[in-house]
């Protein structure tokens, strides 16, 4: 019972960082078929796990709302037996249903009131979002006034690149650059390539038919989405092949699916009365399709350095399109997956879009006949930045030269976004290692004005920024030091269940009873990442642990007095650990109203979990 118990808390960590860094980053933790593997074998372990309940992700950054109306998810399925169930669970023969595309951007809500618009906001966790109102001026489908009411209502839609974009992803998915121009704090222009589509409204308002909704937003100038009613099974179908077939191409933005609503409105109450309602509604369900893919040839394969020193393969291949985007890479993850698949250049690979979004190289269509000990010549045998012959190390080849350029670069780059130290891309650090300013990450810390003054993208502004970031990143915990050394499941609450208070306690830890140990005696076992320890210990004013009082577990609900962020340095500064999910390791809740009924306050009095005002806490 114990390892089933203890997988299923790594399950939901590595879940909840995959979520946060699906909405609040523009570079995902993993593909979405990986998330959905790790979400299935959860859901077999516990489907009653409270990781269902959470809707988008937590960790709302910058200024908060609080939706009056929460924006929850939906059902979803995976088959048409899937949806079969769903059908027959609703049991109403002869409805209508409004059938429009599950688009693949940022969930929004644009609030109106007296007919004038008053904030835009993202999703976040279904209740409490984040306040974007500053993408309003930028975004032309986001209206400054509504006609159909003059009531409080929200117009809630998708935010997202269009496909034919003139904006330069970079090579990236849509999505991740779109989350990316919404959480800028500077250079904003670009938010003009960002589009919004609406497909719902919530509030005060007499619509009885979801279609009513989309066409009276169409009559008001939104950009609405593509929908169609329908009654009968055959004509759902119907809707569905011709979605794989076309619609998903024509369509300008990215999708992964369709959604079914049960189109009469009046209806809903009744539905969601029979079942409990935390994570998603019951009068809708979103069908999820099979990946689509097409085969194309290997031109070759680009080995790319990671910050551990482990060369990761990309396949470049013969240009082809899926679902409107072009394609011409995808990754190979590794040397393991290279031999298996005895790849050689002119191969014809079939290559695939993971839930329309992610493209990896499924399957080698050329490897037939070959012999069982085939080794691709395309795999090198030395380092492709430093020339360094390379180790095999478990699935990966390795470069073990602690002074690789490739591998100091990444470091520096890890460091920095690890360190929230804002408005520095990755271009930037490669000019200061080209130019010689930051070559390790202890060169970070003593930088000056001067340094960085006439370098090309740093004005006076960016400069202070930067050096300011960098120096309130200097003094940290040793706890909060090994939670950012990129080891899998090894965040705060981790080590401090290990016992892991201080580095000497992280060096001599042996313990290989949970995954959590094992991955961090073998993160130790790397010397690539022992130097690079040891190059942070050297740079940085570490408190132990020790030394600031360990209190325990604090997690926060509602709107606070301060953003996020102050609220969580206030509660780390009088030695607490903050948690951002109910549990009972959790020692206090702090919340707006005692008295409220959000599911984290509601959790936390069924466990006896202390709940204290933010106001008292803070005083």
């Amino acid at each position: 019972m114990g390892d089933i118990m203890d997988r299923e808390e790594e399950l939901y960590r590595v879940l909840l960082e995959a979520k946060d860094k699906y909405y609040n980053s523009d570079t995902p933790k993993m593909s979405d078929a990986q998330f959905d593997s790790y979400e299935d074998e959860l859901r077999e372990l516990n489907p009653n796990h409270e990781y269902f309940k959470i809707v988008g992700s937590e960790d709302v950054k910058l200024g908060k709302i609080v939706h009056p109306e929460p924006m929850l998810s939906m059902g979803k399925a995976k088959t048409a037996e899937d949806a079969n169930k769903w059908f027959k669970k609703l049991d109403l023969p002869g409805i209508e249903y409004c059938l429009q595309p599950k688009i693949d951007g940022l969930a929004a809500t644009c609030k109106y009131n007296n007919g004038r618009l008053v904030y835009v906001a993202t999703r976040g966790d279904g209740k409490i979002g984040q306040d974007i109102s500053h993408i309003a001026k930028y975004v032309d489908d986001i209206k400054e006034g509504i006609t159909f009411s003059l009531g409080e209502v929200e117009v809630r839609g998708e935010l997202y690149l269009p496909k034919n974009t003139e904006y330069d992803t970079k090579g990236k998915a849509l999505r991740n650059n779109c989350v990316g121009l919404i959480n800028r704090k500077e250079n904003r222009a670009d938010l003009k390539y960002v589009r919004f589509v609406c497909y719902q409204i919530s509030g005060d308002h007499n619509i009885t038919l979801e279609s009513k909704k989309i066409e009276t937003l169409a009559k008001d100038g939104f950009n609405v989405v593509d929908f169609s009613v329908l009654k009968t099974g055959s004509d759902i179908g119907n809707y569905y092949k011709e979605y794989l077939k076309s619609k998903r191409v024509v369509w300008e933005y990215e999708t992964d699916g369709i959604i079914l609503t049960v189109n009469d409105n009046t209806k809903h109450q009744e539905i969601d009365s029979r079942w409990v309602v935390d994570h998603h509604h019951h009068y809708n369900l979103a069908i999820k399709p099979p990946s689509e893919g097409k085969e194309t040839k290997l031109l070759g394969i680009d080995w790319q350095v990671s910050r551990q020193g482990s060369i990761i393969p990309v396949a470049m291949f013969e240009p082809i399109d899926i679902g409107g985007a072009k394609l011409e890479r995808a990754t190979l993850h590794n040397y393991d997956n290279v031999v298996s698949l005895k790849l050689k250049k002119g191969d014809i690979l079939y290559v695939e879009r993971a839930n329309d979004v992610i493209p990896y190289v499924k399957e080698n269509r050329s490897n037939i006949n070959r012999e069982e000990d085939f080794l691709s010549n395309l795999i090198p045998k030395n380092c492709p930045s430093c020339g360094e012959d390379l180790d095999r190390n478990g699935v990966h080849i390795k470069c073990n030269n602690t002074d690789c350029k490739e591998i100091l670069i990444q470091q520096i780059i890890y460091w920095v976004k690890e360190s929230d130290i804002d408005g520095v891309a990755e271009g930037t650090l490669r000019a200061l290692y080209k130019e010689g300013k930051v070559k390790h990450i202890k060169d970070l810390y003593h930088l000056k004005y001067e340094d960085l003054f006439g370098l090309e993208g740093f004005g006076d502004k960016k400069i202070n920024g930067f050096i300011n970031g960098v120096k309130n990143s200097k003094t940290v915990t040793a706890i909060k030091l090994l939670s950012r050394l990129g080891i899998p499941l090894v965040q705060e609450k981790a080590l401090m269940k290990l016992n892991i208070k201080s580095i000497d306690d992280f060096l001599v830890f042996n313990d290989e009873t949970f995954v959590t140990g094992q991955n961090i005696v073998k993160w130790k076992k790397d010397r690539v990442n022992l130097t690079f320890l040891e190059e942070l210990i050297e740079s940085l004013d570490i408190i132990k642990t020790e030394d600031v009082e360990s209190r325990g577990f604090i997690c926060m609900t509602g709107k606070g007095p301060k953003s996020r962020k102050e609220i969580i340095e206030i509660i780390e500064s009088k030695g607490w650990s903050f948690s951002s999910t109910i549990s009972k390791d959790v020692d206090i809740l702090l919340c707006e109203d005692p008295e409220g009924s959000s599911s984290k306050l509601i959790k936390a009095k069924k466990l006896g979990i202390k709940l204290l005002s933010y106001s008292d806490f803070i005083e």
